[in-house]
């Protein structure tokens, strides 16, 4: 048995792997690294994890914010092109309450701007698994595009268009008109993507925010669909940059999980005429092909 753990800076998850690479258990807490007080990550690592997964498994892995400035123990990154063998050699070795852990490293590339993942990485190994070479993008607050090629990262870029759409929902000039509770809409959504790329306007994203105010001062947008306009706004720019830097459809477009914002990205990529599929990954297998904590030097 192993024990795979991500544990990102919002949430802690992890799974009980078997021999044959099948998750036989789960588990899932909102409790992420920002939240651990005063470095008490073993205490909440034992807390979470029940003593008879510790007990059943002989190795754990951990990746996430986990492994980065801030989190448990620090890893580097693994510069692509890399793979699951790089991802392990680089990790730090550490046993706790008897069970080897061992801390994965990220993916990281310097041009033609340094980025970096941790936890996406494998991921999107595990997304591109049946293909020879497929674009991953990992819908969120950073969208990931990563290119997996013979399952080896070999290019990602990190797009913020989440976060830039939350933050106007929350903080700007135009938040202020948003109902308290409303939802991303499909109506406001399909309108943002139309906005954000119509040709008859020139300019990108900064040219057309003030739209979702505008747009609501001449009763032309309701204010139930600002949310949703914001967001097909922002998606519609980040895909455009994306088209910008990638080669889209040269290879399997893959969108990974099945969220509300990954069922729109794939939506959006779809009306650019991007052809992409919703991607589910076997995690159980990609961590079983991983190397043991035990043949790597501590």
């Amino acid at each position: 048995m192993q024990i795979y753990v991500e544990w990102t800076s919002a949430s802690f998850a992890a799974d009980l792997i078997d021999a044959a690479g099948a998750v036989v258990a789960e588990i899932r807490q909102p409790f992420g690294v920002n939240q651990v007080k005063d470095g008490a990550f073993e205490a909440r690592f034992l807390e979470f994890v029940p003593a008879d997964w510790r007990r059943r498994a002989t190795r754990a892995y951990l990746s996430g914010m986990i492994t980065g400035r801030g989190g448990w123990l620090e890893t580097s990154f693994a510069p692509a092109p890399a793979g699951l063998a790089e991802i392990a050699a680089q990790g730090k070795r550490l046993v706790v309450d008897g069970l080897p852990l061992l801390f994965l490293c990220g993916v990281s590339v310097d041009d033609p701007l340094p980025d970096v993942m941790r936890g996406e990485e494998l991921k999107a190994i595990a997304a591109a698994g049946g293909h020879p070479a497929a674009t991953v993008i990992l819908p969120g607050a950073h969208t990931k595009y990563v290119a997996v090629e013979a399952g080896r990262i070999t290019r990602l870029a990190t797009y913020m268009g989440g976060e830039t759409a939350a933050l106007l929902r929350r903080d700007s000039l135009v938040s202020r008109l948003i109902p308290v509770g409303a939802a991303i809409t499909d109506a406001g959504f399909e309108l943002g993507l139309a906005t954000a790329w119509s040709g008859e306007i020139a300019g990108g994203l900064l040219r057309r925010l003030f739209s979702a105010r505008s747009l609501v001062l001449f009763e032309r947008l309701p204010r139930a669909d600002i949310a949703g306009y914001i967001a097909g706004l922002v998606t519609g720019a980040e895909i455009l940059e994306a088209e910008a830097e990638w080669s889209l459809g040269s290879v399997p477009v893959l969108v990974l999980g099945g969220s509300p914002d990954a069922v729109r990205y794939t939506r959006a990529l779809s009306r650019r005429g991007i052809t992409a599929a919703a991607a589910r990954i076997d995690i159980g297998s990609t961590i079983a092909a991983l190397p043991a904590p035990a043949l790597l030097p501590a």
